[in-house]
This record gives C-alpha cells, sequence and structure tokens, in this order.
C-alpha cells in the first residue's frame, strides 16, 4: 500500500514538473515541498504502524516462551492494511491451537499421573546420575518415604530393602521379598525391622532403558503376584481334591458295603475276633469319611453373596462358643460381605487361638482405616516358627498332630473372595497374631 501512495505522489510530481515548472518555478517549489511532506507524513505513519505491529506480536511471542497461551492480539482493522491484519489474524488461530493442545495435553498427563498413582505396581525412573525424579505413591509406600524425589536410588534401596540389591541386574524376573504385609498406612521403623512381623511376597520385577532429552533413564517395575499366586495355588489344590474325593469315594462305598456284610456274617458264625477286624475297618473307614468331607469345604467355598451386615454383632454372638475379649471402640460396624463365610472365618481363627492357648483368653481387636475393615486375632501361645509361617495357608499343611490343614487355607479363600488380605506374625510379647483387612464397601 505505501509503494503504491508513493508512485501516485511521485506521477503527481512529475505532472507537476511538466506542467507547472515552465511557467510558474515558484508554483512547482511550492507543490514539491507539499508532495515531499505528504511523501514523509505516509511513510512515518506507515512505519509507527509497522512498529506497533511488532510489538504486538514480539508481546505475543513472550507470552508463548513464558508458557502463556491465554493472549488474544487485537487488530485494528480501521487503520491497519490487509496483510497486517491477516498476520494478527493467523497469530491469534496459531495461539487457538496451541492452546487446546496445552489442555488436551494437560488432560492426559493428569490422567496418566492419576492412573500411575492409583496402581499397586511400584514405578520408579531414575536418570543418568542415579537420581529418583519420579515415583508413584505405590513407591512411596513400599519404600516408607513421603517424597521420594532427588534421592539417591542405589542408597534408598542399600537403607531401606538391602535384599532387593540382589535383583539389581535382573531385568524381567519373579522375585521373592520378605515384607510387612498391610493393605494400609505406613509402618513403623520397628515393623521393618523385626522379621516376625515379615511374610514372604512374590514380585515381578521389570526394567527398561528409556532416552529422556537425550539422557539415559531407568524405569523400575515391581508388580504384586503373591495373592494371584494365592489364587492359581489354590485353584489348583481344588482340583487336586476334587480328583482324590472323587476316587476315594468310589473306593470308600464298596468298601462300607463289604464291612456292613461281614459285620451281619460274623454275628451270625459268634466270631469275636472277625466282629472287631470289621469294626475297625468301619471305624477307619469313617474317619477317611470326615477327612474327605473338611477338604471339601474348601472345594465347595462359592463366591461370596454380599450384604451389609453388622460384625460386631457376628463376634458378640460368636463369644458364647469360644472366651476371647473384643476390643473395639464403635458399637456397630457394618461390613458388605457374606456373613456365613466370615462366620466361619472367625470361627476358624478364634479356635486355633484357643487351641494354641486354651488357658489364656485370646483378644479379637476391630478397626477401621482407610476404607478397611482390620480383624486381628492374637492368641498368647507359643507363636509359630519363621520357617512355618510361610506355609501356614497351604492345604494339608499342618503343625497340629491332629490337625487337618484345612482351616487356613478355607480362612485365605474367604479372604482372597472378599478382595482382602490376611497375615500371619509372631507378636513381639509373644503369641500369634492374625490380621484381617476387609473393604468396607
Amino acid at each position: 500500500m505505501l509503494i503504491v501512495q508513493l508512485i501516485l505522489i511521485n506521477s503527481v510530481f512529475i505532472a507537476a514538473f511538466l506542467l507547472v515548472m515552465p511557467a510558474s518555478p515558484v508554483l512547482f517549489a511550492l507543490t514539491s515541498v507539499l508532495l515531499l511532506a505528504l511523501a514523509v507524513i505516509r511513510y512515518r505513519y506507515y512505519h509507527r504502524q509497522n512498529h506497533q505491529i511488532m510489538q504486538t506480536l514480539l508481546h505475543g511471542l513472550r507470552n508463548l516462551q513464558d508458557g502463556d497461551f491465554s493472549i488474544s492480539l487485537a487488530s485494528d482493522k480501521a487503520n491497519s492494511s490487509h496483510s497486517q491484519a491477516e498476520v494478527l489474524s493467523l497469530f491469534n488461530q496459531v495461539i487457538d491451537k496451541l492452546r487446546l493442545e496445552k489442555q488436551s495435553l494437560y488432560q492426559r498427563e493428569l490422567l496418566l499421573d492419576k492412573v500411575v498413582n492409583a496402581s499397586d505396581v511400584v514405578t520408579v525412573l531414575v536418570n543418568h546420575r542415579d537420581t529418583i525424579i519420579f515415583a508413584n505413591r505405590a513407591a512411596e509406600h513400599f519404600f516408607n518415604q513421603s517424597s521420594m524425589l532427588g534421592m539417591s536410588w542405589d542408597a534408598l534401596v542399600a537403607e531401606k530393602l538391602p535384599e532387593f540389591s540382589q535383583h539389581q541386574d535382573k531385568e524381567n524376573a519373579i522375585i521373592q521379598l520378605m515384607l510387612p504385609e498391610y493393605s494400609y498406612g505406613n509402618y513403623s521403623a520397628d515393623e521393618v525391622n523385626n522379621p516376625a512381623m515379615k511374610t514372604e511376597q512374590s514380585w515381578h520385577l521389570s526394567r527398561h532403558q528409556l532416552k529422556l532429552h537425550g539422557s539415559r533413564h531407568q524405569l523400575t517395575l515391581l508388580k504384586p503376584i503373591t495373592q494371584v499366586m494365592h489364587q492359581q495355588e489354590l485353584q489348583t489344590w481344588k482340583k487336586v481334591i476334587r480328583v482324590i474325593n472323587h476316587e476315594l469315594n468310589n473306593s470308600i462305598a464298596p468298601i462300607s458295603s463289604m464291612c456292613h456284610s461281614g459285620n451281619i456274617l460274623a454275628a451270625r458264625l459268634a466270631e469275636p475276633q472277625l466282629t472287631k477286624v470289621f469294626a475297625t475297618i468301619s471305624k477307619r473307614i469313617n474317619k477317611l469319611a470326615e477327612f474327605i468331607q473338611s477338604y471339601s469345604q474348601l472345594a465347595r467355598l462359592s463366591t461370596p453373596k454380599k450384604q451389609a451386615f453388622d460384625i460386631v454383632k457376628t463376634l458378640q454372638q460368636l463369644q458364647a462358643l469360644y472366651q476371647f475379649t473384643l476390643h473395639c471402640q464403635q458399637i456397630q460396624l457394618m461390613l458388605s460381605g457374606d456373613e456365613s463365610q466370615i462366620e466361619q472365618l472367625l470361627i476358624n481363627l478364634l479356635k486355633n487361638a484357643q487351641q494354641a492357648c486354651p488357658n489364656i483368653t485370646s483378644e479379637v481387636s476391630i478397626d477401621v482405616k482407610q476404607g478397611n475393615l482390620l480383624i486381628t486375632v492374637r492368641d498368647f501361645g507359643s507363636g509359630m516358627p519363621l520357617e512355618i509361617l510361610p506355609k501356614a495357608f497351604l492345604p494339608y499343611y499342618s503343625t497340629k498332630t491332629d490337625g487337618s490343614g484345612i482351616g487356613l487355607s478355607i480362612c485365605r479363600e474367604v479372604v482372597d473372595g472378599h478382595q482382602g488380605r490376611i497375615s500371619l506374625n509372631n507378636h513381639p510379647e509373644g503369641g500369634l497374631q492374625v490380621e484381617v483387612a476387609l473393604p468396607c464397601g
């Protein structure tokens, strides 16, 4: 536009020179001065307009440099040229697009942060200087730290979990760690250092090498698989129990029938010795049938039918059958679960506690923490050796001479069916305590 105006002014100057100059030099000089002044005014106006546009664009770019995408440049269509208005409009369109992309990116990052922090997979990202630059809540709970950012990864592992150091060279493996098994809150230093408070847990360890901003980083993931392995193990035991029950029942039925016929025949022949033999066989068959029946409970355990009930009332009713002291700050605590299965769980635990120490009343504590109902059953017996604790929930395994080894297996099946956790540990002051954590909702 400025060039066109200058061409017009120059054309007027040439016309004035050809028409006015020969006749009136003074008029030509005056016309020349006026044309020159007009050209200077137009140039200064155009220069000031361009300067304002450049300042506006510079202000907008500085806002972008500071990460502010909320700015929008205003254009004076009356005083600006078409090209200048088009530049400002294009700048505003780019700003709007960047703003939308930033909002979308922020929402994705927020969603990813929530997913990672809600996951029970321990996630730790370490840079090339061995400095932790990201750790989710599961990692902070795992290492019992309020914040892990800026800490040395090797130093933290050496201090909090020395046995994990032997797995530092593994990239994809299943490892065993001795840890306090709690599904709520943080554990104290005494619980971390006390072997009696720990149980063997299975974890899937995976490491990934990646580059961020041109530097090497290591992503370490620890996924808890203890409960999954317990469920698979229990399903295997159930299949074995069903097969054994089927085969034994097929053999017991005809043997029992033959013993009954033998007893009748021995009675007719008046043979006391023969009668004694058949009576002994019948007694052992009945014991074997009871054995099969007890193990069938584990294979027949159904999916929990949840409904709300008062767990305090259930325990108070069980006090008529088992002697224990109930510690609970609330008069009523509602739990959503299968009442008959939870009652069977409590009966098994109370029965074990009473058998461990018949002379001293056991203790049962109930509390609610972070959405979990916590039930602790403690006896005052001799406790359980550390090497036996990991095997306590295995079917057929029992430390009692007359035990079936099925009680704690049923307890763990009930707890797993309610998406809870159960753990055994020796109390620091003596005796064994069983901790059960069940979701309240």
